[in-house]
């Protein structure tokens, strides 16, 4: 049985809380962009009083998935060391042997990007109908 100051027993603790930290942070973000991106569509009657200030709301789901991405490549880095160290372990105790693949990190990066893609249309999307509802 492991001792809880075990450096193993740290490490998988440590392994575990980086990998709940990302996808807490991946869902977090993901609601934020959401509710930020919708609120132009909420009620329209808003869009015609704040004019051109209803892009405020799409545009700070922009930057907040901008930061996201910048802040989830240190994360990931950060939890391929921890999740480096924790395989090697495994793999020397003859627990498990794992793929040399690790698509965790490209994975979130590609759904952080894509994030960042929806949002960035979404504010051309708000423009264009602001400029419609305008004219």
């Amino acid at each position: 049985m492991y001792h809880q100051y075990d450096p193993h027993v740290l490490l998988w603790d440590e392994y575990k809380y980086r990998h709940d930290h990302i996808w807490q942070k991946l869902f977090q973000i993901t609601i934020a962009v959401v509710l930020l991106g919708a609120v132009p569509y909420l009620k329209p009657e808003i869009t015609q009083v704040l004019k051109g200030w209803i892009l405020i709301a799409p545009l700070l789901g922009t930057v907040l998935t901008l930061i996201s991405l910048v802040l989830m490549h240190f994360e990931l880095t950060l939890f391929a060391k921890i999740a480096s160290a924790h395989r090697s372990y495994q793999e020397r105790q003859g627990l498990l042997k794992h793929s040399r693949h690790n698509y965790f990190r490209y994975l979130v990066m590609t759904y952080v990007s894509f994030l960042l893609l929806v949002s960035i249309a979404n504010v051309a999307v708000v423009r264009l109908l602001w400029l419609g509802l305008v004219a």
